[in-house]
């Protein structure tokens, strides 16, 4: 694949999930050359067909990536894609944590997400490298303000996203989830180490039909990782727990397969809505 000059260096590590195509896409198109760290069991292997040049490792084998990105050779690095948490407590197939990972779990005292990935930043920055700002650089793929699709949101939804807001923004900064579930007023789920999709799930068998999914980004966010993202699974989670709209917060939010994303919802009904995290209501 052409790709850009060495000036256009970008490194990339690797998560789960469609963002991390969508984000390659775009960033081949701005005329960067790509290389990319990934990981086995949770990147999708078709990645590797999008970018330069791809090196895998296990994670939290954190030597042998930071071989890996030596040799790639881009100093710039991007974070992109969802690596959960939980991934830590289940399968020790994927997840293999090297002795410089057992020492940064060792010494952690913050083993809320961000704090463990700032560690881990910490540590690969030690070896010379920066790591990119996500919101800069996927710009693009940034909620909007404002409505996103065919459905405005009514007065009740607007409502649950005012009681859901700084409840959210709490569960941010004490490092447990970006996101929670209300149902005319009352609290149906808030996130944990489950993930939104489960949250959701959970949601709707606790309240049933027309509850409000709301998610931001942490007060004070550290924008090189872990932006908050919503793509058609969230679609997919709302449509089979009955939830009816989704508020998220706008320019911190990514959208993954965005145009799939809203003809899920505009199909179903549900409302998509950007707001500002420094006004109470005003997605109108």
């Amino acid at each position: 694949m052409e790709q850009g000059g060495e000036g256009m260096a970008l490194g990339l590590i690797v998560g789960a999930g469609t963002l991390p195509i969508d984000a390659a896409r775009l960033l081949l198109d701005q005329g960067h050359r790509l290389t990319a760290v990934a990981f086995h069991d949770i990147t999708d292997p078709a990645f590797a067909e999008i970018v330069a040049e791809t090196r895998w490792v296990r994670l939290g084998e954190l030597e042998n990536m930071a071989e890996a990105m030596n040799e790639l050779g881009a100093r710039r690095q991007l974070l992109v894609g969802k690596v959960a948490k939980g991934l830590l407590f289940e399968n020790p197939g994927v997840a293999r944590p090297d002795a410089e990972a057992m020492r940064l779990l060792a010494t952690e005292k913050d083993r809320a997400d961000e704090g463990l990935m700032a560690a881990i930043v910490r540590w690969i920055e030690g070896r010379g490298f920066e790591f990119c700002d996500q919101g800069e650089m996927l710009q693009p793929l940034l909620a909007p303000h404002g409505p996103i699709g065919a459905h405005a949101p009514d007065e009740r939804q607007l409502a649950d996203e005012a009681i859901a807001r700084p409840i959210v923004r709490e569960l941010g900064r004490l490092g447990v989830g970006q996101c929670a579930v209300v149902k005319q007023g009352s609290v149906l789920a808030v996130e944990a180490i489950e993930g939104t999709d489960a949250m959701i799930e959970r949601a709707g068998q606790l309240g049933g039909r027309g509850a409000t999914v709301v998610k931001t980004a942490r007060l004070g966010q550290d924008r090189r990782f872990d932006l908050p993202a919503v793509g058609p699974g969230t679609i997919e989670a709302m449509c089979a727990a009955g939830a009816s709209g989704l508020a998220i917060e706008s320019g911190s939010t990514l959208l993954v397969e965005r145009d799939r994303m809203i003809e899920l919802a505009d199909r179903e009904g549900i409302a998509i809505w950007g707001f500002s995290p420094d006004s109470a209501r005003d997605p109108s």
